[in-house]
């Protein structure tokens, strides 16, 4: 039989699909490091048709450009995952950095947005909102780092059913809101423990994580005259190298009968972010980070060498032998 040109066009398009379809059978899927999942102490985000409704054009860089009908409003706040990220999972109590845009839902205006170059992200602890403020928390509840996430809010949990005419919001008009989320942290240190050492104080955990020492004889045990670490927690996420910028919940002891703290992180509610970059921090602290993976709790004792020398540095005297108790939570990408 003749095969005529059209034919002959659909063989080779048939080909081609049975082609690409093997090809995509034998490509790679993401690989995602659940082992960073926190838990999940906001609820789930919820979808929903009228979030279905919210698409996007997404760039490899830059801002996406979001479209929705209007006017466009919800009595039940409701996520779409835009783009699925491979990242750690959000579950609450945590810092996140992201990109964000918000729009009035009614109108299609821009309300705000960040540069979405990474210049201006937000950083924030994101745990269940007090009253009278938007749960971002259950609007992101179960989101990979990686993904770009509309949330669209009814308008009272959005701005209390209250217009705000500078802006060009009425009552009751939803609004809806585009996340990039840039980085997610732990909320404390996540992984397997390990025995502790001898020679180190023995460190206790309150729920949330916040380290406590308890040390016998304090007044007659001689501090070490040589730097120490011990990991108590090992971590599963990436290594930590020289001049990697962290995020770290820590707490700072001075070797002394009274076990002084004159410093800690848990305190302030908000991890610190530091980059390891020798000069702009104590040598033992950077030695005590480096090699270490993302998610460990580290102990370290720092001689007066390691630390602050023969110089003091607010409430800590000179000469002060140091602990350190670290949870890495978290590293810039």
């Amino acid at each position: 039989m003749k095969v005529t040109p059209l034919r002959k066009v659909i063989s080779i398009a048939l080909a081609s699909l049975v082609m690409a379809a093997s090809l995509a059978g034998c490509a790679s899927t993401p690989k995602v490091n659940t082992a960073l999942d926190a838990p999940l102490v906001c609820k789930h985000y919820t979808t929903g048709s009228t979030a279905d409704q919210i698409t996007a054009d997404i760039p490899a860089s830059g801002a996406p450009t979001i479209k929705f009908p209007t006017p466009l409003t919800t009595k039940v706040n409701q996520t779409k995952v835009l783009q699925e990220g491979t990242g750690p999972r959000f579950g609450g109590n945590q810092q996140i950095k992201f990109e964000l845009a918000a729009y009035d839902a009614a109108t299609g205006k821009q309300i705000q947005s960040t540069k979405w170059n990474d210049t201006d992200a937000s950083t924030q602890v994101i745990s269940e909102a007090k009253a009278g403020a938007i749960s971002f928390c259950n609007a992101l509840g179960g989101v990979r780092e990686g993904s770009v996430v509309a949330t669209i809010f009814n308008a009272k949990d959005s701005h209390g059913g209250q217009a705000y005419p500078a802006d060009g919001i009425g009552k009751n008009d939803s609004l809806i809101f585009v996340f990039k989320i840039l980085q997610v942290d732990l909320p404390k240190a996540q992984g397997d423990a390990l025995p502790a050492q001898d020679g180190f104080p023995q460190v206790v955990s309150a729920e949330n994580g916040t380290p406590g020492l308890v040390m016998q004889d304090w007044s007659t045990s001689a501090a070490p005259k040589q730097f120490k670490a011990e990991t108590l927690i090992q971590g599963k996420g990436d290594v930590v190298k020289l001049n990697d910028t962290v995020s770290v919940h820590y707490s700072g002891f001075l070797w002394d009968p009274s076990k002084t703290q004159f410093d800690s992180s848990w305190t302030k509610g908000t991890p610190a972010t530091f980059g390891l970059t020798r000069g702009a921090l104590i040598p033992g602290f950077i030695k005590a980070l480096v090699g270490q993976r993302v998610g460990s709790r580290v102990v370290a004792i720092l001689p007066p060498s390691y630390g602050y020398g023969s110089s003091a540095s607010g409430s800590i005297p000179a000469n002060s032998t140091l602990i350190f108790v670290i949870d890495i939570v978290g590293k810039g990408k």
